[in-house]
């Protein structure tokens, strides 16, 4: 029997208390630059790209930690509370379109040069677009602009710009629907909750396998890979594990831990014996909820103190900047062709740009834009 129990001072922390899960996102979003470099041709890292899976289980990590985060943050919003969540929304619209913005200006050069020079070869490498290149960039740039590219399984709307922020896609989703999911799901009881998450991971599977044998083949890889309603099962099993986190036993955390481990590498070995095309993402996720389950309760312990490092937490804060212009700016160094010998200092280059993004824009900008809606 799972039993509920009290909130501990530790489980009653605020998201600025748990500095372990912002160090992780920084080395998720190092996994995407990585696979990218090599994508590009920056770097040579053929098998550790096929290892990270071109990032997309980082990806699906982050969502999985959005959801526990969100959970953790906002844990009394609801859609009733009609102030309360104009506030949300607010907030999160200044959290992230700012360098939604800023990416889409990177990307700009690149995309006045191409057109202007007809680079036929270039263009359909890097935005895969064949022909009517302005309309085509018209479309994606007013997609970005709405969060949308991850509901359109088209690489001419998805690739421009900047395709990285399909996942913008997803997150927007997840936080339109989150004042209503999360009370409807803290109310439901812990086995309740618990089996609402493998139910969820089923369907998700089994829509993944749906796609792949249904959909036509350039369209089933977005499909699987970006498609919102795929990977919600991501942000509810994140909601899930936060709300579990703080209401049953540290032993029966452990057990369900274990067996999310065990249940992933069964899962994980007879897919690639089967030769099924999943995705990898797709048997890790519970994996990553374990995680950050894990690390989430032992926040403050000795065994963590590596993750708790200032300058790891700062490129934690600073990680959805780099996950948002890093393709602009290597796409632009490979089109105009600077610096594109410098191999792995593309890492610290990256990471000190996002830095510099982070702290002297994004920030600032957000303060600025809640601070004028209070006075509004």
């Amino acid at each position: 029997m799972i039993r509920a129990t009290s909130l501990t001072s530790s489980e009653q922390k605020t998201s600025g208390d748990l500095p372990e899960l912002t160090a992780l996102r920084v080395l998720a979003a190092l996994c995407v630059v990585v696979s990218h470099l090599h994508a590009f041709g920056l770097v040579r890292a053929e098998r550790m790209h096929e290892i990270l899976d071109g990032g997309r289980p980082a990806v699906a990590f982050f969502f999985v930690l959005s959801g526990f985060i969100m959970n953790h943050v906002y844990h009394s919003l609801s859609a009733q509370d009609h102030h309360a969540t104009k506030r949300y929304a607010m907030a999160r619209f200044a959290r992230l379109y700012p360098t939604l913005l800023l990416a889409l200006c990177l990307a700009m050069p690149s995309i006045i040069y191409l057109t202007t020079t007809h680079a036929s070869d270039r263009l359909l490498q890097f935005y895969a677009l064949k022909n009517n290149y302005a309309w085509w960039f018209l479309l994606s740039g007013l997609a970005q602009l709405g969060g949308l590219t991850g509901w359109i399984p088209a690489a001419a709307i998805n690739q421009p710009w900047n395709g990285a922020a399909w996942s913008l896609s997803c997150e927007f989703f997840f936080y339109a629907i989150f004042p209503f999911v999360r009370p409807a799901l803290q109310r439901r009881s812990s086995k309740t909750l618990i089996a609402t998450i493998i139910a969820a991971w089923l369907i998700q599977g089994l829509a993944i396998v749906l796609v792949e044998r249904i959909a036509p083949p350039n369209r089933s890889g977005f499909l699987v890979q970006q498609f919102p309603l795929i990977h919600l099962s991501d942000f509810l099993l994140g909601i899930c594990a936060g709300v579990l986190a703080v209401r049953i036993q540290p032993r029966q955390l452990r057990c369900l831990a274990l067996c999310a481990f065990i249940t992933s590498g069964l899962l994980y070995v007879g897919i690639h014996l089967a030769g099924l095309a999943v995705p990898v993402y797709y048997p890790l996720t519970p994996v990553f909820a374990a995680i950050i389950v894990m690390i989430a309760r032992s926040s403050g312990a000795s065994w963590l103190a590596p993750l708790r490092q200032r300058g790891l937490i700062a490129l934690g804060h600073a990680s959805y900047a780099l996950y948002m212009v890093h393709v602009p700016i290597l796409v632009g160094a490979c089109i105009f062709e600077i610096a594109t010998g410098l191999g792995w200092l593309w890492v610290p280059i990256l990471m000190f740009i996002s830095l510099c993004v982070h702290y002297w824009f994004a920030e600032p900008l957000r303060r600025w834009l809640l601070q004028r809606k209070r006075r509004c």
